[in-house]
């Protein structure tokens, strides 16, 4: 349960701080397992090259196991894929994290006003300072946001932690970033640079050292596309969580951003075997109530789940078990979801125990 904590951690360090035809290419509705995507580490050694593609998977080791080139003995291997048990919808499928499936709205290029598709695919390997335990973790995550102009204002959609449905856009004459994921690691906040009114292209994310080791990224791909100039709700997300004295009823919310995230993550001693990997899944909606954030884990297969709801204050609810009631449907053009925890605890906001609790959640979003 690392990967969970840790991210509810982040979370709570997060909130206390963070019309036109189809824009969609006709493609087969694909719901096989992917293989790869980090709940909360938000956008994660590329050399800062062409800021137009993120980088050149070539640089800072081989991109598909983030080997340490300097100790070749150690045997670093890639993370096994994991067959998920319970899929999020389509969140678990790697056609999800296409951007090529999308259709550009060049001629939507007047303003920036619409709604957005961003997609990021890359890999993440941290390497301890004396050669020990590596982890390596490949990330896919994809955001379908809106930005509105508001009484003369631009505005895009909040899908990271804090109270706000909205938040002013950024200058973008320079490199600027988005709050399009929650995140409360500096050295990997994500920087977009506008191609045009419906493109934006993210930069290289550059590899960092701590007095814990060196954290090196290759493979890396970030972009984002204009698919319709519309600034209407995506859909709807309903939430609940009961606890002590607290009872969240917050029902068919509209929605103006989605966040889904895949992650794949593996752990290894230096000249050992593997450790079992990891596989993350994790659904987020925002509305004008707060971010709801559904996930799973599942380790040799092992499944936890979580269901958090953030405006301000983070609503955490946790089980050592898969969802209960879930029903999924979704391809590149709608996402329709429900699930219950009925065994869960309470975590967050100031608890000093950990209280049985129960809670469901349930979105029906279509895209333009």
């Amino acid at each position: 349960m690392r990967h969970l904590l840790a991210f509810t951690l982040m979370l709570l360090l997060a909130a206390c701080g963070g019309d036109g035809s189809s824009g969609h290419s006709s493609a087969p509705d694909d719901n096989t397992p992917g293989n790869g995507g980090d709940p909360g580490d938000g956008g994660d050694p590329g050399d800062g090259g062409d800021p137009g593609d993120g980088g050149d998977p070539g640089d800072g080791g081989d991109p598909g196991d983030g080997g340490d080139p300097t100790d070749p003995d150690c045997g670093y291997l890639p993370p096994a894929e994991v067959n998920p048990t319970q899929t999020l919808g389509n969140t678990a499928a790697a056609a999800t994290y296409d951007l090529t499936v999308y259709n550009e709205r060049t001629e939507l290029n007047t303003d920036l006003t619409g709604t957005w598709v961003m997609v990021s695919d890359y890999v993440r390997t941290q390497i301890p300072r004396i050669p020990t335990e590596q982890e390596t973790r490949h990330i896919r995550r994809k955001s379908v946001f809106v930005i509105r102009d508001n009484a003369g204002a631009l505005e895009v959609a909040n899908c990271a932690a804090g109270s706000s449905t909205f938040q002013p856009l950024p200058d973008t004459a320079a490199a600027f970033s988005l709050p399009l994921y929650s995140n409360s690691n500096g050295n990997e906040s994500q920087l977009f640079t506008l191609t045009s009114n419906s493109r934006m292209a993210g930069q290289a994310l550059a590899g960092y050292t701590t007095g814990f080791g060196e954290t090196r990224f290759s493979g890396q791909s970030t972009a984002a596309i204009k698919i319709s100039d519309s600034t209407a709700p995506l859909g709807q997300h309903s939430l609940a969580i009961q606890y002590n004295s607290v009872n969240i009823d917050e029902p068919n919310q509209p929605v103006y951003c989605l966040v889904q995230t895949l992650e794949l993550s593996g752990t290894q001693e230096c000249g050992e075997a593997p450790a079992a990997s990891e596989l993350i899944q994790q659904l987020q909606t925002r509305s004008s109530s707060g971010l709801g954030l559904l996930f799973l884990t599942e380790k040799n297969g092992n499944l936890k789940s979580a269901l958090a709801r953030d405006s301000g204050c983070v609503r955490l609810i946790s089980q050592h078990e898969g969802l209960s009631n879930l029903t999924a449907t979704a391809d590149n053009l709608q996402l329709v979801l429900s699930a219950d925890l009925g065994s869960a605890s309470a975590i967050g906001c100031g608890l000093n125990s950990s209280p049985a609790a129960t809670g469901s959640y349930s979105t029906t979003l279509t895209l333009p």
